[in-house]
């Protein structure tokens, strides 16, 4: 492989007929160094060492989906399908998730503000449906929007295996007109920090609801209270805190972070926001935005500024 071969004259009847010599040459680095005719290497060669000679042939989602399993039904079958991409944990089903979204406390102090029995509950970000389940045990009628593809047919995987009545439908709710509708509460957990405009986000939701529930992470200015595992990330430049971005609402400052993704969207199971970075509000300007879109009441809980992936608390809010 040291000589140059000197290119064929004619395509050789044993060549496969889709045969693309420039692409071999790309997917053989060796080839291409040694001068080698690809043509001829891969008559002499490369067939031999089963050497590809173009890209593997990627499925296409409608393809996927048009395959047979041919082994018993189950329950897990379904969870299956999506074997890496889990977050949440079921019981009776094995998955790839460890989050217990089915006993949070987090819901369980909303309810004990909130009598949710018969009330119509706008869900933004439902992930894996454990919030939804919760919701629906205590009596809520829930709607709940995702737009992430592989997180909505995961909930309607976990409906299905749940028996939930919850509605769930795919598509942005940021493109939402919300300004016609009413609901008696909007659930907006680990959805905020994924914004790349949580400002307009919140005034949006902010007309369909006089109650609002939020767990969010936000920026904190004082590094130093934050978790030491994201020391490194602060330093490497995954938040843009040295350069606040100013959005200004009503006459009100808004400070907003960039906060890159980096590596996490690497991951399929990967549910964050729709771009490869968001916008993480300030605390104190979160509270106050709140404030003017006419929350009276505020209450705060579960406020970690050691969360180990930022600072974050719960919100319950009130006209």
């Amino acid at each position: 492989m040291t000589q140059t071969t000197q290119p064929m004259a004619s395509p050789h009847p044993d060549l496969p007929k889709d045969f693309d010599p420039a692409l071999y040459l790309e997917l053989h680095e060796d080839v291409r160094l040694a001068g080698v005719d690809p043509a001829a290497h891969y008559l002499n060669y490369g067939r031999v060492e089963n050497r590809p000679y173009k890209k593997p042939t990627v499925q296409s989602f409608e393809e996927t989906l048009a395959s047979f399993l041919t082994i018993p039904p189950s329950d897990q079958n379904a969870f299956d399908l999506f074997p890496n991409a889990w977050s949440t944990a079921f019981k009776g089903v094995e998955t790839s998730g460890t989050f217990n979204g089915f006993d949070d406390h987090r819901l369980t102090w909303l309810f004990n503000r909130i009598d949710l029995a018969g009330q119509s509950v706008l869900e933004l970000g439902p992930l894996e449906a454990a919030h939804t389940t919760m919701m629906e045990q205590v009596g809520a009628k829930v709607l709940a929007i995702e737009s992430n593809k592989g997180a909505f047919l995961r909930c309607l995987i976990a409906k299905n295996y749940l028996g939930l009545s919850a509605r769930f439908l795919l598509g942005d709710f940021e493109k939402m007109d919300l300004s016609d509708k009413s609901f008696d509460l909007v659930l907006a957990s680990g959805v905020l920090y994924h914004m790349k405009d949580p400002v307009a986000l919140l005034d949006s939701i902010s007309k369909a609801s006089d109650r609002l529930f939020i767990w969010t992470h936000y920026f904190e200015p004082d590094l130093s209270k934050w978790n030491p595992v994201l020391a490194p990330l602060l330093k490497d430049g995954k938040w843009n805190y040295k350069e606040p971005d100013i959005r200004s609402f009503n006459g009100m400052d808004v400070r907003l972070v960039k906060q890159h993704y980096g590596e996490a969207l690497g991951w399929s199971g990967f549910c964050g926001g729709s771009d490869v970075f968001s916008n993480w509000i300030y605390r104190e300007d979160l509270l106050k935005l709140l404030g003017l879109l006419g929350y009276s009441r505020i209450e705060i809980s579960f406020d970690d500024l050691q969360h180990r992936n930022g600072p974050a608390f719960c919100l319950y809010c009130e006209k």
